[in-house]
């Protein structure tokens, strides 16, 4: 390697061998380092019998701002007999790092990894409380802040009355619609009880993400995801970032030599389709990432292709 991978680049690594295995039916193999001692300037090298394809590996968060809680990935990693997991972090959210709450979320963790088999993903229900209150009798509609500010129409069906609902602890919405109708729901019910000028907490859950890696390499538990403070929505930070990562695999590329060029991005999203690379790219010159062969993103614990090769090494065989 062109220098040490962090445990969730190595993990993106792994995640886009397999994806790219399963897309074009040939087996693509992490090159270890010895036998990747020449994979200089690349950060990695993949094989596919004799060819080789040079990755560059980069997330869509400042450099150096990756997710932290010291200690918490080697207390879960001793929870696991095998096999190598990710936690998905949510935006503007990190593991507690302070007791009860630690011991608590690490034990949440620990299970919902338990029967996880490769290439699997699975939701934690994490236990949050809303905020809810009265602020007028009249009206039907419930002003909201955080996590549910895009469902205020839905949440304010049916209400009577004028609410707002502090939504700000849940940050990542479930993926099945009977869940999320669940937690809509449970507020709606909590805002019939209520009489203007009063309060109340509304227990629902925050749907944390983990996946299970292809080839549980690195072993144990990586957590993945930007610092709280890192806004992915913010278009025009990711597509600073976006153009930084591609001058740098473009540099890889015209430096070394490979049979694939790819990039693959690490993003800090809550749900795939929240990932705005792809737009990004399609506003960009297309010569200044002509380079390379193919653009891949890791997000969710799934990979998506955000630039597709014109051509494919063994295609001229």
């Amino acid at each position: 390697m062109a220098s040490p991978l962090a445990r969730f680049e190595r993990a993106a690594l792994g995640m886009l061998a397999a994806w790219m295995g399963e897309h074009y039916f040939r087996t693509f193999r992490i090159l270890d380092d010895d036998e990747a001692a020449d994979a200089a300037p690349f950060d990695a090298l993949l094989a596919q019998r004799d060819r080789r394809a040079g990755v560059t590996i980069g997330a869509l968060w400042p450099e150096g701002e990756a997710v932290a809680v010291p200690g918490f990935e080697a207390l879960v990693s001793s929870d696991i007999d095998e096999g190598g997991y990710v936690l998905w972090s949510p935006p503007g959210v990190a593991p507690p790092s302070e007791e009860p709450a630690l011991s608590d979320f690490r034990l949440r963790v620990a299970n919902g990894l338990k029967g996880l088999e490769p290439n699997e993903r699975r939701e934690l229900r994490i236990p949050i409380t809303l905020q809810l209150a009265k602020t007028e009798v009249e009206g039907q509609y419930v002003s909201v802040t955080g996590g549910l500010s895009s469902h205020w129409t839905s949440i304010s069906e049916g209400v009577s009355g004028a609410f707002h609902l502090d939504s700000r602890t849940l940050h990542r919405l479930p993926e099945e619609e009977a869940e999320l109708e669940i937690v809509l729901s449970r507020v709606r019910d909590r805002a019939g009880l209520l009489n203007q000028g009063e309060r109340s907490a509304v227990e629902v859950h925050d749907y944390w993400l983990v996946s299970r890696l292809p080839a549980d390499d690195p072993p144990g538990l990586t957590v993945a995801g930007a610092r709280p403070d890192f806004d992915p929505s913010d278009g025009a930070t990711v597509r600073r970032l976006l153009r930084r990562n591609i001058k740098r695999a473009v540099e890889q590329r015209e430096a070394g030599e490979c049979d694939l060029a790819v990039l693959v991005l690490v993003s800090s999203v809550a749900h795939m389709e929240d990932e705005m690379a792809t737009t990004a790219l399609k506003g960009m010159n297309p010569a200044a990432y002509a380079p390379l062969d193919l653009i891949a993103l890791v997000a969710d614990g799934r990979v998506r292709q955000v630039l597709q090769p014109r051509s494919l090494p063994w295609e001229a065989s």
